[in-house]
């Protein structure tokens, strides 16, 4: 109590080297209005981010103490803003690391700015150095500011973090590795166990999933699609079964369409022994069955192929050939996606899929097969015809 009443009677913002003022602390409303005078003149500062985040969901960590925050925007960042002339006149620029000021309330070092806390300008560069090397996924959130702005307008604190936890081994995550790695620094709060550094704190938004490209194993992997991001085991084994069985149902429309195609071959081959019969002069597809015809180039044969009109059952295949085709090749070029995320559970929920599904349409695949072989050693049908 004495150490407080000797400091009222001293100005400890002008001389806060006064002994007196060793235990001086700026009142509470008066750093809060510091900081709403700050963050309403900069928004897109990395201190405002953090002052915004731990106001909306009132953390209690020491990086959320409100002389702490202005820490973060006063010692390094921007000293010269007028709502830092408190704490500037108080700590000093550069905060608790300014070992030039001999004496100073404890405040300062009680409550120290973020260790490797990013400046505007640099939090800024980095995001937009990232976006403009990799268009990845949290870049939407940071559009490219114009030319002559000093920052980008938007959330860099967040986004930078996002895209470090995603792409850790960046060149431009080494900021973020230094904040976010434990300090033994007393000058410095360590930041580390922060939604902003820690995989799993924080919403979803705040933690993306790292793009690693080899084998590894855990939940959190895209499968997809941005919002198909499983979380917990129940959404991963959800997941799991969800590939097997489109991986089956793969199985069977690849089948179903190998099959359609055998039949389709075998009632050509049947319709050309037909016509052989009957007119020996005239052969499938219009084509020549005499010896000099079969020894022409393949590009003549084709050519002859595609200029014969279709008729409206060859049009109806054709129809359903470029639907299943379609279907089937989406599906699996999205399995193909699946595995290129080398999450081992997923990867393997494929490989399982394609093993099941190969004994359950053994039979038809069997049964297309001995189709095909039979067109193709009756001499009747043509490659590519039909």
């Amino acid at each position: 109590m004495l150490q407080y009443a000797q400091a009222q009677s001293v100005d400890c913002l002008v001389t806060p080297s006064d002994p007196s003022c060793v235990a001086f602390e700026l009142p509470a409303a008066t750093t809060k209005a510091a900081l709403d005078d700050l963050c309403a003149q900069m928004p897109y500062m990395p201190g405002c981010s953090l002052y915004k985040s731990c106001q909306a969901s009132s953390k209690t960590d020491q990086w959320c103490m409100p002389f702490s925050i202005l820490a973060d925007i006063c010692a390094v960042d921007m000293p010269g803003m007028q709502g830092c002339q408190s704490y500037v006149s108080l700590c000093g620029p550069g905060g608790s690391t300014n070992k030039t000021m001999v004496s100073r309330p404890a405040v300062c070092d009680k409550s120290p700015m973020i260790a490797s806390f990013p400046t505007t300008k640099n939090a800024s560069a980095l995001v937009i150095d990232i976006c403009t090397e990799m268009d990845m996924a949290g870049c939407e959130r940071c559009p490219k500011p114009p030319p002559g702005a000093y920052a980008a307008d938007c959330d860099t604190l967040s986004t930078y973090a996002i895209l470090c936890k995603a792409m850790p081994d960046m060149h431009q995550c080494a900021s973020w590795k230094s904040m976010c790695s434990p300090t033994s620094d007393t000058s410095s709060l360590n930041f580390q166990s922060s939604e902003y550094c820690t995989a799993g704190v924080g919403s979803p938004d705040m933690n993306p999933p790292a793009m690693r490209m080899y084998f590894h194993t855990g939940f959190a992997d895209y499968v997809l699609f941005e919002k198909w991001v499983p979380r917990n085991q129940g959404q991963f084994v959800g997941t799991w079964f969800a590939l097997f069985f489109l991986t089956l149902l793969f199985q069977a429309i690849q089948t179903y369409h190998n099959g359609l195609e055998g039949l389709w071959a075998e009632e050509l081959a049947r319709h050309a022994d037909d016509a052989s019969k009957t007119n020996s002069s005239v052969s499938l597809m219009g084509l020549d069955t005499n010896s000099d015809a079969r020894s022409s180039s393949i590009l003549l044969h084709w050519i002859h192929i595609w200029r014969q009109p279709w008729t409206l059952k060859e049009g109806k295949q054709n129809v359903i050939r470029a639907l299943l085709t379609f279907v089937e090749t989406t599906l699996g070029y999205s399995l193909m996606l699946v595995t290129m995320t080398f999450n081992v559970g997923l990867f393997f929920a494929v490989i399982a899929g394609f093993t099941v599904g190969s004994v359950m349409f053994s039979r038809q695949k069997s049964v297309a097969i001995v189709k095909s072989s039979a067109v193709a050693s009756s001499g009747t049908g043509c490659a590519g015809c039909g």
